[in-house]
């Protein structure tokens, strides 16, 4: 799943955040760019929810 934020000066510091809670490996393809998250059926619905609650956070901050 690719998205990508309002402002793409704001990429490093959403992964360094990702980082710091686990979560690895969402930055995007160096051709598109944003962030890109495998959400596929291997993944455990508890990452899923690790990544949609940090995301609700950092909008929160920099929304």
């Amino acid at each position: 799943m690719p998205f990508t934020l309002k402002k793409a000066e704001l990429d490093e510091e959403f992964l360094k955040g990702a980082k710091s809670r686990g979560m690895i490996q969402l930055k995007g393809h160096r051709s598109v760019g944003g962030m890109r998250a495998s959400i596929y059926n291997a993944m455990p619905v508890e990452g899923v929810k690790t990544l949609v609650d940090y995301m609700k956070e950092f909008e929160a901050k920099h929304g």
